[in-house]
């Protein structure tokens, strides 16, 4: 009797210890699987900007999945000068989707610094957005500072021909050097790399004409270059 007492006893203990292993493996598997969605969650960071005299605020997803139904509203914008209006575009008071890495921007107002006033401006903005892994509806309240040292490329409005403008500074070139030689009285040609120093000016010549001297002779490029 004492052994199966014993017995049951050491059965009853295992049976604890492997409820208690699964009870526990139950809780850190949902744990981990929480932390999980959790990482998936979209992510929206906020940059303020000036560009061309105007405010933009740029909004990025740098979570792992897409953010939906984003709605931004601008509260106000405060320290930006003179110019505490916003001037809002389209983008923002209607609802958008930003997948992971996606992002999209638009102006709030016009830059407010001058000569005689600085702006360093701040906004209060209100989001609310979706999760669309879990479904899950998100409200911030939040405040953004001006970020001055902005330096990614995000504009560029050039229309340049470089064979073009090559072309250009070449027939310039050959129009000074033409205009050289008549002036100095020598012939040297486009591809002549030679420091020629003028013997004569533009006014010792009109003077030789004025008191009927003889006009002196254009050098040859063959006695330029010798010279």
């Amino acid at each position: 009797m004492d052994k199966i007492t014993i017995q049951t006893v050491i059965s009853i203990i295992a049976a604890f210890i492997s409820l208690s292993t699964v009870i526990v493996s139950i809780y850190y598997n949902h744990k981990n699987s929480k932390q999980y969605l959790k990482s998936l969650d979209p992510l929206l960071s906020f940059k303020l900007f000036e560009l061309k005299d105007e405010l933009y605020l740029r909004v990025t997803n740098t979570g792992r999945s897409a953010a939906k139904d984003v709605l931004i509203e601008i509260k106000r914008i405060e320290n930006n000068g003179d110019r505490n209006e916003l001037e809002l575009d389209a983008l923002f008071g209607k609802e958008i989707e930003l997948y992971p890495n996606e992002s999209t921007q638009g102006r709030i107002a016009f830059w407010g610094a001058t000569i005689c006033s600085s702006a360093f401006p701040k906004i209060n903005i209100d989001i609310r957005y979706k999760k669309s892994v879990t479904g899950e509806q998100v409200h911030i309240e939040r405040m953004v500072i001006f970020s001055p040292s902005y330096d990614e490329k995000i504009y560029g409005d050039f229309n340049i021909d470089l064979r073009e403008l090559n072309k250009n500074m070449d027939v310039m070139a050959k129009a000074n050097l033409r205009t050289a030689n008549y002036l100095d009285g020598c012939q040297v040609a486009p591809f002549d790399e030679l420091n020629i120093l003028a013997h004569k000016s533009l006014h010792d010549d009109l003077q030789s004409v004025k008191q009927g001297e003889n006009v002196s002779t254009v050098l040859k490029r063959e006695d330029v270059i010798k010279k």
